[in-house]
């Protein structure tokens, strides 16, 4: 799901330069199943805190950008909303269509959108903002959106720091995955600034607000692991290292939750903004 090169995004491969789109594309093709299967769909909050934010879904345009296997685009789609699917990943798209072709997929770019001025009423990027590089990224959101019209990012994260089991399975993928940055870093600092020449060149896009919705997650041991599998900073592993980066984490999760059935306080952060009417 996770597209283009970035600019404020989380460090990835110890400091060393960031992943191009096609290398991003690539990396995440190879998960493309593990993607579809494992990874969680969003909590029905987030869709109702949209609507209350940016009025009913029902027949508005929505560019899901980032979409992977389409797990927001069919949750978007459930609430009357005309859902496009984007994404550079072509066999993340493959799964996308397979599973909604009543949904269009295109392989494209969210730095180059293919997609005329005005357009759209609602640019939503779930679990994918951190790949942009925020100036291009904003200026094509400033360019797309129809007056009046939101940009929306959120992001699924488990939340259960304190408890011993999830200490000791962050302080393990913190030690052995180059990538993995998100325990020192809140969804919120994520919000991009619209201020950028760029973005106000091509309308003024405000802040609309920003909230954080609390929920929890019921999952299988084995779903958690196939899950870790579709992960970018388990991706890029070498091989004998990400079987045994996976091997100690299915030891963790099988010492707290015996009968194979987790139980994971999460939260989602939603943000958003509005372009000027």
């Amino acid at each position: 799901m996770d597209i283009g090169g970035r600019g404020d995004w989380p460090s990835d491969r110890n400091g060393q330069a960031p992943r191009s789109p096609i290398e991003m594309s690539g990396l995440f093709d190879s998960a493309a199943e593990e993607y579809d299967t494992a990874r969680p769909s969003y909590p029905s909050s987030v869709f109702d805190e949209l609507e209350r934010r940016a009025g009913s879904l029902r027949g508005q345009l929505v560019l899901d950008f980032a979409a992977g296997t389409g797990i927001a685009s069919r949750q978007l789609a459930a609430r009357g909303a005309t859902v496009v699917c984007l994404d550079i990943g072509e066999q993340l798209l493959r799964r996308a269509r397979a599973r909604s072709p009543q949904i269009p997929c295109v392989l494209a770019d969210g730095h180059r959108m293919p997609v005329r001025q005005a357009a759209a009423d609602l640019l939503t990027f779930a679990q994918a903002w951190h790949w942009f590089d925020t100036p291009r990224a904003t200026a094509e959101v400033a360019r797309v959106l129809k007056p009046g019209g939101y940009w929306a990012a959120w992001w699924n994260r488990a939340s259960a720091a304190g408890e011993r089991w999830f200490d000791r399975y962050e302080d393990l993928l913190e030690r052995e995955c180059p990538g993995y940055t998100w325990r020192r870093q809140r969804d919120t600092e994520l919000e991009p600034h619209w201020s950028g020449a760029l973005a106000r060149a091509r309308g003024r896009v405000e802040p609309a607000g920003t909230v954080v919705l609390p929920w929890v997650r019921h999952v299988s041991a084995a779903q958690w692991l196939t899950d870790e599998r579709s992960k970018s900073y388990v991706i890029a592993l070498e091989p004998a290292v990400r079987a045994a980066v996976l091997g100690e984490v299915a030891a963790i999760i099988a010492a707290q939750f015996p009968d194979g059935q987790l139980e994971v306080r999460y939260q989602t952060t939603l943000i958003m903004a509005r372009k000027a009417s």
